[in-house]
């Protein structure tokens, strides 16, 4: 699961469109997502990426597999990105288990999705936690700077949801190609990744998020 390959299109494939909301029928978050592993002691991977502070708490590690995605405004241009699309599967005890990219059977839990709602920012729509727009914070280059996209600090945008940070960890491929040589004006180069996404939440937050569900009121 170390996908490396691009493909290129030559129209904005539908894909790449935020899609609808990812929802699942269930009763309480931690049951859906974490009753089979404690993630109080789960470490993650050593980088210079501000840590994400005592008042948050990690509740989901998510193996996103999907495509970063690029166009070529023509064939001298440099690949511009625009954003990515990917399936999040739970992967939460693997990770803290054997703390690397978790080898997540075929079968495991579908948790979200992420997707871009405009070039520049990311939306990740999880279980139990609705839809979350961030921005990114920092980014460091991965180990394997030559071949996988950087790691990233997400923060969110804004106060009214439970998520506070998500960190994109352990990244496998999805770089760009180094030139649009060959690519048709306004070509789409879909680029495989993979990555964890670290999910942390403010308690705080969470507990109001609830209390807004039980009342019946808007979440966000």
């Amino acid at each position: 699961m170390h996908p490396s390959l691009f493909v290129a299109a030559f129209a904005l494939p539908l894909a790449l469109a935020a899609p609808a909301p990812y929802r699942l029928p269930g009763n309480s978050f931690r049951r859906q997502l974490n009753d089979t592993c404690n993630l109080a002691n789960t470490q993650q991977p050593s980088s210079t990426l501000t840590p994400p502070g005592d008042n948050n708490q990690l509740v989901l590690i998510a193996l996103g597999q999907g495509t970063q995605n690029y166009t070529c405004a023509n064939e001298t241009a440099t690949p511009a990105s625009i954003g990515a699309v990917a399936d999040l599967f739970n992967a939460s005890c693997a990770v803290a288990q054997k703390a690397s990219l978790g080898s997540v059977a075929e079968d495991a839990n579908a948790v979200g999705q992420h997707f871009f709602v405009d070039n520049t920012t990311p939306e990740f729509d999880i279980i139990g936690l609705g839809n979350t727009q961030l921005k990114k914070a920092e980014a460091v280059p991965a180990p394997n700077a030559a071949a996988d996209v950087p790691w990233l600090k997400l923060d969110a945008a804004n106060t009214n949801t439970a998520v506070r940070s998500i960190y994109r960890l352990n990244t496998s491929g999805g770089l760009a190609p180094s030139t649009c040589a060959g690519q048709a004006a306004g070509a789409v180069v879909q680029v495989a990744y993979e990555a964890q996404y670290w999910i942390y939440i403010s308690p705080d937050a969470m507990a109001a998020r609830r209390r807004r569900r039980s009342l019946g009121l808007p979440l966000n």
